[in-house]
């Protein structure tokens, strides 16, 4: 598990700095395992502030101090 600090000031900013940072470094691992078309590493993690699925909340909004974790998605059984 890897952690950073960041300074951002929305949501937006969050998912640009994910993207950014790491979105070519996770391409690079799909494409490793034959998927070729581009995704969006945001989209295909589970996104948590302060420990609730953003997915689940009415406008998501960061305030100081506020985690933000994300989670690969995984499947199986």
């Amino acid at each position: 598990m890897r952690s950073v600090t960041v300074e951002v000031n929305s949501i937006d900013e969050a998912r640009d700095y994910v993207e950014a940072t790491y979105g070519p470094i996770f391409q690079k691992k799909l494409k490793s395992r034959g998927v070729t078309k581009k995704q969006s590493i945001w989209d295909n993690s589970n996104v948590l502030l302060n420990g609730r699925n953003i997915r689940h909340l009415d406008k998501p909004v960061l305030k100081d101090g506020d985690n933000l974790d994300l989670l690969s998605r995984v499947a199986g059984g």
